[in-house]
């Protein structure tokens, strides 16, 4: 909830300063002002010279998968949608789609290791550098759940588009391993209290902003 949240706030003050007309639409033309300070004009079949701007590409057809209604620009729901596609399941589809154009170079639905590594090639006569050993770990041991040595689409979206539940799991279980006392494997009062300055400094809470913010539910606390 806590990074949910956060993704929410970060959008609608996105949303205000891109909708440069105050009429609670972000049109195409006011991201690109906001984006580049102009708008960028290019056919679906011509390559842009500059990389950066070519990558502006996928985020017109993002943009429009987001705009639900059709309308001429996107409302905050739909903003939110472009910005933080993976709080939002319409998009989910859409996301993996454009993760396999862009890495399964041989067309057959899934990401290998080598597709996933991209451009990288092993040089035999010496060891693979540190970066590469990471990448592989996270391959092998964070997306390939069924570890048949490829990625499917659904692992595919753990990737491309991390969800915040993992980074919230290993919060609440470091907050545990800290200031569980009594190795009972839950947070008392008593221990949160000791361990205060812990829990206030916590992504898990938000930084101490959730405890005292009606948007939340503390059921336990």
């Amino acid at each position: 909830m806590s990074f949910k949240h956060y993704a929410m706030q970060e959008a609608k003050q996105q949303f205000i300063e891109y909708d440069k007309n105050s009429d609670a639409s972000v049109s195409w033309d006011e991201y690109n002002i906001q984006m580049y300070d102009r708008v960028i004009d290019f056919d679906e079949n011509t390559a842009l010279d500059d990389a950066e701007e070519e990558s502006f590409r996928l985020d017109k057809k993002r943009f429009e998968k987001a705009n639900q209604d059709s309308g001429p620009g996107l409302n905050l729901e739909e903003f939110i949608a472009f910005e933080h596609p993976e709080e939002v399941d319409y998009m989910a589809e859409f996301v993996i789609q454009e993760a396999l154009e862009e890495h399964d170079k041989n067309g057959d639905g899934f990401v290998s290791l080598e597709e996933f590594l991209g451009d990288y090639r092993r040089d035999p006569t010496n060891e693979d550098p540190e970066w590469i050993l990471v990448e592989k770990d996270r391959f092998l041991n964070d997306y390939d759940k069924d570890a048949d040595g490829r990625l499917d689409p659904q692992e595919l979206l753990s990737w491309v588009v991390p969800n915040n539940q993992g980074i919230a799991q290993e919060e609440a279980l470091h907050l545990i391993d800290e200031m569980d006392l009594n190795s009972d494997r839950k947070l008392s009062e008593a221990e949160i209290l000791e361990n205060q300055d812990l829990f206030l400094t916590s992504e898990a809470t938000d930084y101490g902003r959730q405890l005292h913010d009606e948007y939340f539910y503390h059921d336990e606390l």
